[in-house]
């Protein structure tokens, strides 16, 4: 009788400990998140963003194995397995446009990564505040343009038919006549990059621009005692100082490499460099046109198959940047 006596004595203590704990546990939580309500309201919006229009609309997924019709919704369309992705992979003009694809994406990402992150250091060392200033605005105000608007002030620029560029080159006996930009095949990888660049760096460069400037001021004050120019400013402080930042961005941007960008070759292109402009997005668009409100379950694999890509390059890289001893997203 004892015994059983104190295994209930025990019982209730154990539970009367347990209870207490989890309300002082609570109420901890509770005043936690009470401290933290603005963070909390500020952050909702964009939690409910992307809840809403990323999260939400992810049962569309079903769409590519499906016959979609619009008249019978997602619950009721035919099911057809991989059918969409075979009709997908079939396309006459696939296999260039996926090179196309990657192509570009690769250029971007070895040239104009590189070119975005010096261009972040540049900035960072101009010292006169309101030159700086003008330098980082100017370059980030193209971001703003949508791509309809820049394809159109480029297509002037680059015109035979009273282009600047052209008038230019001509003035200066660079060129003997009027050279058509948008219509050679050789020329228009180039302006790609180059038209891309001009949009994208400067709001691009804004992230490595904040990287930099959380540098301790002191290294560079102890630098520059110790007898180092700019050069090595930059090679042994600055760099170091934004590695992690570089790698992260690197990795993010290695996983897009199947979207080169369709707003910008939608407008970009034309009938005559159409075979090296067709990419994925645009592919599955003019599919898109042809076949109506029921070419929907094509777009979808598309953008499955694309997603699938990226995930798997992101992963790649995150393990390689791991490998590296290097900062990683995972």
């Amino acid at each position: 009788m004892r015994g059983t006596a104190d295994s209930s004595q025990f019982i209730e203590k154990a539970l009367t400990f347990w209870l207490n704990y989890s309300l002082s546990k609570q109420v901890k939580g509770m005043n936690k998140l009470y401290r933290q309500k603005w963070l909390i309201a500020f952050a909702l919006p964009g939690f409910l963003f992307f809840l809403v229009f990323s999260y939400f609309p992810m049962y569309g997924i079903v769409i590519s194995f499906q016959d979609f019709d619009v008249f019978k919704g997602v619950f009721r369309s035919d099911f057809v397995g991989f059918d969409n992705f075979k009709t997908l992979f079939d396309m006459p003009d696939f296999n260039n446009a996926l090179r196309n694809t990657i192509l570009i994406s690769a250029l971007k990402l070895i040239l104009l990564f590189p070119a975005t992150v010096v261009f972040a250091l540049l900035i960072n060392e101009i010292s006169t505040g309101w030159f700086r200033k003008f330098v980082q605005t100017t370059s980030y105000l193209p971001y703003f343009v949508s791509w309809v608007i820049a394809a159109g002030i480029w297509y002037k620029l680059l015109s035979i038919d009273g282009g600047v560029v052209n008038d230019l080159l001509v003035s200066l006996g660079i060129l003997k006549e009027p050279f058509h930009f948008m219509a050679d095949k050789d020329a228009f990888y180039p302006i790609i990059l180059f038209t891309e660049a001009w949009k994208n760096m400067g709001f691009s460069a804004i992230i490595f621009i904040a990287s930099l400037s959380a540098i301790d001021v002191q290294q560079y004050e102890a630098a520059k005692m110790d007898g180092a120019n700019r050069f090595r400013q930059i090679w042994h402080i600055s760099l170091p100082g934004i590695k992690n930042t570089i790698v992260l961005m690197f990795i993010l941007n290695a996983s897009n490499l199947l979207r080169a960008g369709q707003d910008q070759m939608w407008t970009m292109s034309n009938v005559t460099v159409q075979q090296q402009a067709e990419i994925l997005d645009t592919l599955v668009l003019r599919y898109l046109k042809d076949m109506g409100l029921m070419g929907y379950s094509i777009g979808t694999a598309m953008g499955i198959f694309q997603a699938f890509i990226g995930l798997v390059l992101f992963i790649v890289c995150n393990y390689l940047a791991k490998a590296a001893k290097s900062d990683s997203i995972l």
